[in-house]
């Protein structure tokens, strides 16, 4: 049986299915096709930990634990108690969400609190969780010309690299600006897809623009799109 945290996901996600009219058959057989990982989400799935110096260059590090100590080193977080991911390092789908409104938040795990639950009800509608899935968002704000932005790019691009996800979804305007190099706002880029291009040397990565969990909180009446958006990203993986 679930344990008490997943009935409540489970509780939430049927309530987010129920409030967009979801008539489809959703069990976990026809979810199989998804990918889903067996192995359990493990917090300490990174590879070696190795010690990074202030001067080493971004693009040797191959692994989440350096990545971490060297946003240290540049004091792009504040602590080592800063999460600034969730999920699986091993995750075919990443989502990279815009960053937290309130500067005091910046130090918290990508989604928290409601919008952590909307999220996790949103991805266990179409068979995706915490094992499966690769969770990060923003610290700089491109609309502010934040002097870090371009760090910003390359450290997003960073862990796109480590993780292969096979499908992005950006939720927010910034988050979409900053990968796709658009200006657009996110009712133009929403449900729109792009080639996300990381390296010279790699294939694009699939990436879709969807409403922040944030702004479908306030916005209920967005859910029917926002689920219209889910159902392209599951039928991405048929």
């Amino acid at each position: 049986m679930p344990n008490n945290a997943d009935n409540s996901i489970y509780s939430e996600a049927i309530r987010w299915l129920y409030d967009i009219g979801c008539d489809e058959p959703l069990s976990f057989d026809k979810r199989s096709f998804h990918g889903l990982i067996s192995r359990p989400f493990n917090s300490n799935d990174e590879l070696s930990d190795r010690v990074i110096s202030e001067n080493i260059n971004l693009e040797n590090i191959n692994n989440i634990n350096s990545l971490k100590k060297f946003l240290l080193s540049k004091n792009f977080i504040s602590d080592s108690n800063t999460i600034f991911y969730e999920g699986s390092t091993k995750a075919d789908l990443m989502v990279i969400g815009d960053k937290p409104e309130d500067i005091i938040l910046k130090n918290t795990k990508p989604f928290h609190g409601e919008l952590e639950k909307l999220l996790d009800a949103m991805l266990k509608a179409i068979g995706f969780d915490k094992s499966n899935t690769y969770y990060t968002n923003l610290r700089c704000n491109p609309s502010k010309l934040d002097t870090n932005i371009d760090l910003e790019l390359e450290i997003i691009k960073k862990q796109i690299f480590i993780v292969k996800p096979k499908i992005i979804i950006m939720f927010g305007a910034e988050a979409t600006k900053l990968l796709t190099n658009t200006e657009d706002s996110i009712f133009k880029s929403r449900g729109r897809w792009y080639d996300i291009k990381i390296d010279d040397n790699l294939e694009p990565i699939l990436g879709i623009s969807m409403f922040h969990p944030r702004y479908i909180l306030v916005h209920p009446e967005s859910k029917k799109e926002t689920w219209k958006d889910l159902k392209e990203v599951r039928s991405k993986f048929t």
